[in-house]
Order: C-alpha cells, then sequence, then structure tokens
C-alpha cells in the first residue's frame, strides 16, 4: 500500500536525503515507510555507509604486519579485515595453518615461514609437514634450515650449551641488561 505524500513532503524528503542524511533516517525522522521514502529519491545517491579507509582491529592488524613483516592471528573473524588490507595493500598474503590466520607481506614470506616454523608447539614435524608448509607459504629452506627444524626435538641440548647459544645472541645487544649477563651471570 503506497502512502499518497504532498508535493511539500515529498521536497522535504528530497532537501533531507541531498543534504546527507541517509534515506532510512529520513524515512524514521519523518515517519514514514522506508520505501515510500527510497521511491522518492531512488535519482539520489546514497549517503556512503561507514568511514573509508584502515581502522581499528584491521589498523592493528596492517602496524604488526609492517612492523614485523607477518602477523599471527588465531581467531576466525579475519576474512573482512584481510578484504580490506587487500584492498589498499594488493602484497599483503594470508595463510591458514593448523588453525591460525598468518599474515605476510609477500616478500617476506621467508621470515614468516621460519617464524611459524619456530612457533610450532608440537614436538615432532615430519619432512612432509616441512615440505607443506613451506609450499603453502611460496618459499623454500636450506638443506641445514631443513635439518635444523627437523631435528629441533630430537637433540636434547645441555646447560653448557645454551648457555653458549645465548651469549651468541646477546653478543650484539648493547643494553644494560645484557651487558650485565655476559659480564657478570658467569662468575
Amino acid at each position: 500500500m503506497s502512502q499518497k505524500l504532498s508535493q511539500e513532503v515529498i521536497e522535504k524528503i528530497r532537501k533531507e536525503v541531498k543534504d546527507g542524511k541517509s534515506k532510512y533516517q529520513t524515512a524514521k525522522e519523518l515517519n514514514l515507510r522506508k520505501e515510500t521514502v527510497y521511491r522518492h529519491t531512488k535519482d539520489l545517491p546514497s549517503r556512503p555507509c561507514g568511514w573509508p579507509g584502515i581502522r581499528g582491529e584491521t589498523l592493528e592488524l596492517l602496524q604488526d604486519i609492517l612492523t614485523k613483516g607477518y602477523a599471527v592471528y588465531s581467531n576466525y573473524n579475519t576474512k573482512q579485515k584481510y578484504i580490506t588490507l587487500r584492498k589498499y595493500f594488493p602484497t599483503i598474503c594470508k595463510v591458514k595453518m593448523y588453525g591460525k590466520n598468518i599474515f605476510f607481506l609477500e616478500d617476506k614470506s621467508d621470515l614468516a615461514t621460519r617464524v611459524f616454523l619456530e612457533n610450532i608447539k608440537r614436538k615432532i614435524i615430519s619432512y612432509h609437514e616441512l615440505r607443506q608448509i613451506t609450499r603453502v607459504f611460496g618459499t623454500s629452506l636450506s638443506r641445514q634450515e631443513k635439518n635444523e627444524f627437523l631435528s629441533k626435538s630430537k637433540v636434547k641440548k645441555s646447560g653448557k650449551n645454551k648457555s653458549f647459544e645465548r651469549d651468541l645472541y646477546l653478543k650484539n645487544d648493547d643494553s644494560l641488561a645484557f651487558f650485565y649477563i655476559r659480564n657478570y651471570s658467569s662468575t
């Protein structure tokens, strides 16, 4: 059932929509059916919905990707965030493995692969899984790196080797805390 409107009301509807109000909001304020307002303003463009751009959780995701080169999210509400990011940054890629969404830049796929492999919570990883992971990320690892990832759980290192490795990592760090660890922890 169509509402009969006077020319004054129709002009008021059109003026409200031209001034920037949404068609739905105009219908609500004038106590009209939204179909009536849409019918009388179908030649006028609708107000764009939402704010164009990146904000909120999508912005946080982008910041993680740009600072670290990758981002790992375990929640499943990332599809729209990924679509928004791809719209503005076509070099962002997404991989889903073991229930986690991993976002990374195309040129940082090697870094994302290594970080993903280092953070796998499983003790045993097979050669087949390693090959599958590198294929999903579109990267390759050297034979030495593959052996390191395959044998990371097999070899138990003694405390002496761990402290030696820690010293190698801390050798180039110049913070006061690491200076203390390097110079005074062995005494």
